[in-house]
């Protein structure tokens, strides 16, 4: 890649018009492999972009070997994760420290926050 916009992306809120709703619901997206990417990105937009549903996570992301540099300007250190699990097998520029561990909660899981004493 050389002075790319989106390097490596998903985005389960994307639309082509200005008028969408936001949905509630959508694709199950998960076994997702990024391997031996390596190149350069236009610093306008954060290299890498992992946009997943509050409903229906991404899930099993792998990173590996993956090296994205800036074409010009700093190194952007601040991908954007949002509700994706999954992990870096090796280390990857930019750090991918975003993505979650584990699985996602089921929707509708109780979850217990109550402390003992």
């Amino acid at each position: 890649m050389e002075n790319v916009r989106n390097c490596i992306i998903i985005d389960q809120y994307y639309c082509l018009s200005k008028g969408c709703r936001n949905e509630t619901s959508a694709v199950s997206v998960g076994d997702i492999s990024y391997r031996n990417i390596k190149g350069t990105y236009d610093v306008r937009s954060a290299p890498i972009h992992f946009a997943c549903s509050d409903t229906v996570a991404c899930t099993n992301i792998t990173m590996s070997e993956v090296e994205l540099l800036p074409h010009e300007g700093e190194l952007m250190e601040d991908p954007f994760c949002w509700n994706a699990y999954g992990i870096q097998q090796t280390l990857t520029i930019p750090p991918i420290d975003c993505l979650q561990d584990g699985m996602p909660l089921a929707i509708g899981e109780a979850v217990d926050y109550s402390c003992s004493i």
